[in-house]
C-alpha cells in the first residue's frame, strides 16, 4: 500500500504530526509520504487542488470547522456520527470518488483522561477558543458537566473573555483549545487572570511543547497536562481510517512517546 497524506493547517510552524505517522507506517510497514500543507485562506478551489493530489489528510488549526462545511457541501461525501456531531473534521480520506470524514479528537481526547485517571463527570468546565477543537471537547462532555465557552468573538454559545470572570473561581477544569503557547505564540498567556482560578483542579492544553510560563501562573495543586496523548491517540485513530489498518493505542503509545522527546 502506498499513500500521500497531508496536514492541512496554517501556519504549520509546529507539528508532529509527520513524525507521528512516520513511526505508524513504519510499525505497519506501509509506503506513507505524510506533507504539511500550509493554507492560510482556505476555499473549495483550493480544497479540490488537494484532492486531486492526495489520498487524505489531517485538518489542523484554523480549519476543522471549515473544512466540515466544504465537506458537507460536495454531492459525494460520507461525515461520520462525530464529525456531524462535533461539526468539525480532523481527518479526511479520498476512496471510490467519494469524500469520507471524521473526527478522531474524540478518541484522543478519551485517551487523555484515560491516561490521568480523570473523571470528568460533574466538572464545571471552561474552554477557551470557539473553534472546531473547542466544539469537538464540548461534544466530549456529557449532561452531568456545566460547560462555559469564552473567546475574543462572541456568538450565541460563546461569552467574551471579559464576561465570564465572575464564573472563573468556580471552575474545575479549564481547558486551552486556542494556539496560545504554541508558536508563533508562545510568549503569550492566557487571556483570563491566573488568580482568580481558586478552585482549578485541572489544566488541558490542546497544544504541546509549549512554553512553561504558560503554567506557571497556576496553584501548584493544579493539575496541568498538554495535549501530546491526545495527539498521538488521533494520530493512531486517523491512520487506522486511511489505510485499514487496526494499530492498538497500547501497543505503540509509550515508544512514540518516547521518540518524540528528540523532536524539536
Amino acid at each position: 500500500m502506498s499513500l500521500k497524506i497531508g496536514i492541512l493547517g496554517w501556519p504549520l510552524t509546529k507539528t508532529l504530526s509527520p513524525s507521528i505517522h512516520n513511526m505508524l507506517a513504519e510499525f505497519s510497514s506501509v509506503d506513507l509520504v505524510y506533507e504539511k500543507l500550509p493554507v492560510e485562506n482556505l476555499n473549495a478551489e483550493k480544497l479540490d487542488d488537494i484532492h486531486a493530489e492526495y489520498d487524505g489528510y489531517n485538518v489542523t488549526i484554523p480549519h476543522k470547522r471549515k473544512i466540515y462545511d466544504l465537506i458537507k457541501s460536495k454531492d459525494r461525501s460520507n461525515i461520520t456520527e462525530f464529525a456531524q456531531g462535533t461539526q468539525a473534521v480532523n481527518t479526511v480520506v479520498l476512496k471510490n470518488s467519494t469524500v469520507h470524514a471524521t473526527n478522531t479528537d474524540i478518541e484522543g481526547i478519551k485517551k487523555t483522561f484515560e491516561s490521568i485517571n480523570y473523571d470528568l463527570r460533574n466538572k464545571k468546565i471552561l474552554i477557551l477558543g470557539n473553534g472546531g477543537s473547542t466544539q469537538t471537547f464540548n461534544y466530549f462532555c456529557d449532561s452531568s458537566n456545566e460547560v462555559i465557552i469564552a473567546s475574543r468573538q462572541k456568538d450565541k454559545d460563546t461569552k467574551l473573555y471579559s464576561e465570564i470572570l465572575n464564573l472563573v473561581p468556580e471552575i474545575q477544569v479549564l481547558v486551552n483549545t486556542t494556539p496560545i503557547g504554541m508558536p508563533p505564540f508562545e510568549d503569550e498567556l492566557l487571556p483570563v487572570p491566573y488568580e482568580l482560578f481558586e478552585n482549578l483542579e485541572l489544566f488541558f492544553n490542546f497544544g504541546y511543547k509549549t512554553n512553561s510560563k504558560l503554567t506557571e501562573g497556576f496553584s501548584q495543586n493544579v493539575q496541568s497536562i498538554d495535549g501530546i496523548t491526545m495527539l498521538i491517540g488521533q494520530a493512531i485513530s486517523s491512520f487506522n481510517f486511511w489505510t485499514g489498518q487496526e494499530i492498538k493505542f497500547d501497543h505503540v503509545y509509550h515508544e512514540i512517546l518516547e521518540r518524540l522527546k528528540n523532536e524539536d
